[in-house]
């Protein structure tokens, strides 16, 4: 069995190594961004080519050169054992939490899209990810209720770093015989919450048009120049 997957493994990176040496003696270097990615494959590479190198030298012990060509497949394995953590992290039961319902007040006479976003990581420093992103869409001065449910709840309250909630001005258009909603990009707003903000029953959002960001304003003041503003209301 060990020899077999010896071989295999073996056979496996010599093909991948043959592939990617015959794409970079054919295709020619790129320029600008794509460089870096291209550069990176190149080391990459390398590090293969020294890994079956490696294994090569314990053509008599197979076990080692097994455990030598499995190093590249922990790499490949990395993001989805990381992700597989992080869900498992997500639904393990935590305090008991909840109901929380989310109360969503819009002030504005636009539609607008909430996306409340759970962030795992460390708040202060630079590795953050973001898990999971609730969304509710507001109607111009509508009030709304969502009850979440526990999971969500979980997430809010306990499970993340920080929570958050950004706001996006929707726009209704149609075109060739179909209708569309699109949202303006940057956001209208944003706002960073202590997940201790939602360990209560009842959370308030209020969208307020008078707190938009300045690169919201120039976008819009762009789309307005270009007359790709219809139905906004900023």
């Amino acid at each position: 069995m060990i020899k077999l997957a010896y071989f295999a493994l073996l056979g496996l990176f010599a093909v991948i190594l043959l592939v990617a040496v015959v794409y970079y003696l054919v295709k020619p270097a790129p320029s600008g961004d794509s460089s870096v990615g291209w550069a990176l494959g190149i080391f990459y590479l390398l590090g293969l080519f020294m890994i079956v190198l490696i294994a090569l030298l314990f053509w008599k012990n197979k076990i080692i050169g097994v455990a030598v060509l499995c190093i590249p497949l922990l790499f490949v394995l990395l993001p989805a054992i990381q992700s597989g953590a992080r869900d498992l992290y997500a639904w393990f039961p935590a305090a008991k939490a909840g109901p929380l319902t989310l109360h969503i007040a819009n002030n504005t006479r636009a539609l607008v899209n909430v996306k409340v976003e759970c962030w795992f990581g460390d708040r202060e420093g630079s590795q953050q990810s973001l898990y999971k992103t609730l969304e509710f869409t507001s109607k111009p001065l509508a009030v709304d209720q969502h009850l979440l449910s526990d999971h969500d709840t979980r997430l809010l309250s306990e499970k993340s770093a920080f929570v958050r909630i950004v706001y996006f001005e929707c726009l209704q258009q149609s075109g060739s015989g179909y209708s569309y909603v699109r949202e303006i990009q940057p956001c209208m707003q944003f706002q960073d919450l202590p997940i201790e903000r939602f360990r209560t029953k009842d959370y308030l959002v209020t969208i307020d048009g008078e707190k938009n960001s300045e690169a919201f304003r120039a976008e819009v003041k762009r789309l307005k120049s270009d007359s790709l503003y219809q139905n906004g209301v900023f």
